[in-house]
């Protein structure tokens, strides 16, 4: 009596006994039919009596189970299912009975399954993997389909109303022909405001036929990458090129959008059903990134130069006197006063202050600069001189709009560098101070957008004068 009770409770599935249930049915496969190493990929199994038989791989083949049809197949609980998704009682179960309405496969393994016309309204396949299964015609409306694996699945013709498709995972291998679906829930939970983002997203709409199959198609032939910290416009117009190198299908018309997402931004590119996604991602964000450090090492580099500007006014300080001159506005004596007009004379350095320590302003610099270079001499040739070309670069950089005021102040002064260089250009430290002065609108100007007019003027000017002044180009 004990024995039979024992086998009983075994029998039923008891996971106290299932160590005795697993050697009961090896020993009644003994003799019974062996599928052990075939291919069963598509066989019908319908309303088949399976008692006794054996389907574990072998030593040297596993056996193959894809897409068989186990429709109202019996005692499949006394067969030998070794590690096959039959193993799990609730996917024997709906695999057989081919009803899951309104009952839980969450995490479930459904690799390769036939559920063709299968009934799963309402069932939870949260993070269930649905890769490659068979769900032609399959009933799965209103189901939570939440984080689900379905690459390579099927779903021609099954109906989707009210599903959730929150996070699942698709590609272009998932088929969605003529999928029935009037909406669906792209949240598991409503957000803050109460919203399960429903689409469409008026309450009123519903999908017209062959709209779902549009709406993802489209998020499926696209390739997302994150920019971090924002887009660096030089960076992404050199490796946007290099993309498009190597990736021949891909244009300029191929992004669909430059998204703002915090402090990042997201870039959508529109890439062809069968694009190697990864590949192209790693073609865009490695040229990028690489870009990206070596404008910030120019940037390093520039500060440095101007930190070493620093030292040498610092130098020329300690070598020269200060000259404070006062002159009363409006006339032209020399008077001593205490007027906040009087400018500071610091020797040759280029510097421009006034009495309490302050830079002068815009409009102050731009004077000095033009005073400067119309001590140079006016070409005598029909090609413009250093004089004709420091004054167009000046112009250029006072009516450029892309360039903040500091921005403006800071590169007019290395104008009038420019400018002082050219009085005596044969003197090494005017030289050594001049190539500085290139270096440093060098800089300025490769942080500014490609369509800028001072970017433009200065990539014809810059070269013009360096050979003007004797300056490496």
């Amino acid at each position: 009596m004990l024995s039979a009770y024992i086998a009983w409770r075994a029998l039923r599935g008891d996971e106290k006994f299932a160590l005795i249930r697993t050697i009961g049915v090896a020993f009644g496969a003994i003799g019974g039919t062996s599928f052990c190493g075939a291919d069963l990929t598509d066989a019908d199994f319908t309303k088949a009596i399976i008692k006794s038989t054996n389907f574990n791989h072998t030593r040297q083949k596993q056996t193959i189970l894809h897409q068989v049809c186990w429709s109202n197949a019996t005692k499949l609980d006394r067969a030998r299912l070794g590690t096959s998704i039959l193993a799990n009682p609730a996917v024997c179960e709906l695999l057989t009975i081919r009803n899951g309405y309104k009952k839980s496969y969450k995490n479930v393994d459904l690799y390769n399954a036939n559920l063709k016309g299968i009934n799963l309204e309402c069932a939870n396949l949260e993070q269930a993997n649905l890769s490659h299964a068979a769900l032609q015609q399959a009933n799965l409306n209103h189901a939570n389909l939440t984080k689900t694996l379905a690459v390579g699945a099927d779903f021609s013709q099954a109906y989707l109303t009210g599903a959730c498709l929150e996070s699942w995972n698709i590609d272009h291998t998932t088929k969605l022909d003529r999928v029935d679906c009037q909406f669906v829930y792209l949240l598991e939970q409503p957000n803050a405001i109460g919203s399960r983002e429903r689409r469409p997203h008026d309450p009123d709409k519903v999908f017209q036929p062959g709209d779902f199959e549009k709406l993802y198609k489209k998020i499926m032939d696209t390739v997302q990458i994150l920019l971090r910290d924002g887009m660096n416009r030089e960076a992404f117009a050199a490796a946007f090129q290099e993309l498009m190198q190597k990736n021949p299908d891909i244009t300029h018309e191929s992004i669909l959008a430059i998204e703002r997402k915090g402090s990042d931004a997201l870039l959508t590119l529109e890439v062809a059903p069968d694009a190697d996604k990864a590949k192209i991602s790693q073609d865009f964000l490695k040229p990028y990134e690489d870009q990206v450090r070596q404008l910030q090492a120019k940037i390093d580099h520039l500060q440095q130069l101007r930190s070493a500007d620093i030292k040498d006014i610092a130098l020329e300080l300690a070598r020269h006197p200060l000259n404070v001159t006062n002159q009363a506005v409006g006339t032209g004596t020399m008077q001593e006063t205490n007027d906040s007009s009087r400018n500071i004379n610091i020797g040759n350095i280029g510097g421009n202050f006034n009495a309490s320590g302050q830079a002068l302003n815009l409009g102050d610099i731009s004077g000095n600069v033009t005073n400067t270079i119309n001590q140079l001499p006016e070409s005598t040739t029909e090609q413009p001189g250093i004089k004709e070309l420091l004054t167009e670069l000046q112009t250029a950089i006072a009516s450029d709009s892309e360039l903040s005021g500091k921005g403006k102040t800071n590169a007019l002064e290395q104008v009038k560098t420019l400018a002082e260089v050219g009085q005596n250009p044969e003197q090494p430290e005017k030289k050594s101070l001049g190539e500085k002065a290139m270096i440093f609108l060098k800089g300025t100007i490769a942080n500014l957008p490609d369509t800028a007019k001072l970017a433009e003027a200065s990539s014809k000017l810059l070269p013009l004068i360096a050979k003007a002044l004797g300056l490496p180009v």
